[in-house]
């Protein structure tokens, strides 16, 4: 039953990715809102089965990766909501990439296979902070890996001359890399502070805040490309192809501590 959500919210946000594309190829530079509406509705409908499998459980959730790539999906889809609002021509130009994305992630929890389900309260209100500020900080850097990847295409078009229509769909250097290093820093401070509440957790669960393990070593790896540069920014204006490859990096980095350690051990482990 709760593939069939899925499937829907894969179909919503591919729809939504399309009609960006066929809006802009008719010319129309103005962000249509219908687009805004499907991602909507795909949001709504993956957020349904969610919330009812953790209302039943009475506040418990199988923090599985099937399940992690469905929460990551609803950061992302929830950032880009309200980032719509805010800012719509620079959501639409993001749309192009995360939208596909979301599709991709949804996809990939579909194919993975169902593994017995352990439930984990969260009650503790540090636990569901540090998983909340965990998935926020997550939506954010995978928004700012999409500009990054933009950036180095548009810097690219420009230094060989070579244009098509996804340039004429962006916006321009400057602006592309003031909202890149905004996502960096609202990324930053979340995940300073989901490692903050995930180190309070397990101080008072387990008696030491820190554990060497490959999910730490990956979360530090995080915090450490990402904070060099932002301090590289501010006081040397990194920027350009430097941005974009430690702006990407620290995402390999999140990526590898937030889903690669489940995967290993979930499916290649097999634990």
């Amino acid at each position: 039953m709760k593939e069939i959500f899925i499937w829907g919210a894969v179909g919503f946000y591919a729809t939504a990715a399309v009609w960006i594309l066929y809006v802009h190829l008719r010319g129309i530079e103005r962000p249509s809102l219908l687009s805004w509406w499907l991602v909507l509705l795909g949001w709504l409908v993956q957020l349904f089965p969610l919330v009812r499998v953790w209302v039943d459980a009475h506040g418990a959730l199988d923090l599985q990766l099937r399940t992690l790539l469905e929460m990551s999906t609803l950061a992302m889809g929830g950032i880009y909501l309200l980032w719509w609002r805010l800012r719509p021509q620079a959501a639409r130009t993001v749309g192009v990439l995360l939208l596909p994305l979301m599709v991709l992630t949804l996809l990939a929890s579909l194919w993975l296979p169902v593994v017995q389900a352990h439930l984990q309260s969260l009650s503790d209100p540090l636990l569901l902070g540090h998983l909340l500020l965990s998935l926020m900080a997550y939506g954010l850097f995978s928004i700012a890996a999409m500009l990054a990847l933009m950036d180095a295409f548009q810097e690219h078009a420009l230094r060989t001359k070579r244009f098509g229509e996804l340039f004429t769909l962006l916006p321009p250097l400057d602006a592309l890399e003031e909202t890149l290093f905004l996502m960096v820093n609202m990324g930053f401070v979340l995940l300073t502070a989901s490692m903050l509440t995930g180190g309070w957790y397990s101080y008072n669960e387990r008696g030491s805040a820190l554990f060497l393990n490959h999910k730490q070593v990956f979360t530090w790896a995080t915090w450490l490309v990402y904070g060099a540069l932002l301090l590289g920014r501010h006081f040397q204006g990194w920027r350009g192809r430097r941005a974009v490859r430690l702006t990407l990096w620290g995402y390999l980095f999140l990526a590898l501590a937030f889903l690669g350690v489940k995967f290993v051990t979930q499916i290649v482990l097999g634990r």
